[in-house]
């Protein structure tokens, strides 16, 4: 009895947690088109704000994580943020059945209703009419023909057999009620990383350095989305501006630099972009990774945290 008891809860427990999924899905489902689903306030997943705030949350990741203002703005309310590494991962990871409450399907076409007795009714009063026209018409003149005969200069006698004309009244069509054909509903295809010609579609997992590894470089790790850039003169203060932008996941060897101001910028040494820099967190989502060598040569790394990127690495990492 008490396993009984047990197996009760447990469903009673699980059938709460389907409907609460389902009644977030279905909020999470309303918004506009060009607002992120994972986009939340702390203290309300299904809520967000129009424009910049500082209770803004990520939640691809299950725990809620803070976005910068550029974030918020040209990525997680524009209709791109589909091509967002976070928005990615994400989906990745989401239940299907999830996933699925996300999609709007498309709404329903109203079939039109079937005519009632009455309406066929009244379609057909106007035919029979018709025919009773042509029947007296036919009959008025059959009976013209047999008193003034075929020939008028011929007097009128006995009768003879004559041929009656009939008239031939030909069946009106009644038109046939074609079936209304059921509308269906097109599937909302599922969301896909936009594809590119060259580099790889999502960043390559890389081994973590090892005791006796050596370290080699930093390196910067930018997704398909756009990114600020700087360029610093003498002295570490910024004379130059741009943007740029990647149709997919991109690498660069980069160096710190103390700029001026006390703040870190991350200089490009490779690649198209050498010589502009990565500054936390004006210049987008960005990552930096130390990349270590093993005795071999086998190449393995680890990202720094957020809160790394802006201060200036005083010593060589260690594994």
């Amino acid at each position: 009895m008490f396993g009984r008891r047990k197996r009760e809860e447990q469903a009673a427990a699980e059938a709460a947690r389907e409907a609460e999924r389902r009644a977030l899905f279905a909020k999470l489902a309303e918004r506009p088109e060009h607002i992120c689903p994972f986009l939340g306030l702390a203290g309300e997943r299904t809520e967000y704000v129009d424009g910049i705030s500082d209770e803004h949350r990520c939640f691809a990741f299950g725990d809620p994580a803070p976005l910068s203002a550029e974030q918020q703005t040209r990525v997680c309310q524009e209709r791109g943020y589909g091509n967002c590494p976070r928005y990615l991962r994400g989906v990745l990871v989401i239940p299907t059945e999830e996933l699925e409450a996300l999609r709007r399907p498309r709404a329903p076409i109203e079939a039109a209703p079937a005519p009632s007795p009455a309406d066929r009714r009244r379609r057909r009063a106007p035919i029979l009419v018709l025919l009773v026209l042509l029947l007296l018409v036919g009959g008025g003149a059959a009976g013209a023909w047999f008193l003034l005969g075929g020939d008028p200069g011929v007097a009128i006698g006995s009768p003879t057999a004559t041929p009656t004309v009939e008239p031939t009244v030909e069946p009106t069509e009644e038109p046939t009620e074609e079936p209304t054909p059921t509308p269906t509903v097109e599937p909302t295809p599922t969301v896909e990383p936009t594809p590119v010609a060259t580099g790889p579609s999502t960043p390559t997992p890389e081994p973590t350095p090892e005791i006796g590894d050596t370290f080699a470089f930093y390196e910067v790790s930018v997704g398909p989305e756009g990114y600020t850039l700087y360029q610093l003169g003498g002295g570490g203060t910024v004379v130059a501006t741009r943007e740029a932008s990647f149709a997919n996941f991109s690498f660069a060897e980069v160096e710190p630099i103390e700029a001026a101001d006390g703040g870190v910028y991350w200089e490009t040494q490779t690649g198209g972009l050498e010589g502009w820099s990565y500054t936390w967190p004006d210049s987008g989502n960005f990552r930096i990774r130390a990349v270590f060598l093993s005795g071999g040569g086998e190449r393995r790394s680890v990202y720094l945290e957020e809160e790394e990127l802006d201060e200036f690495p005083e010593e060589t990492p260690a594994p």
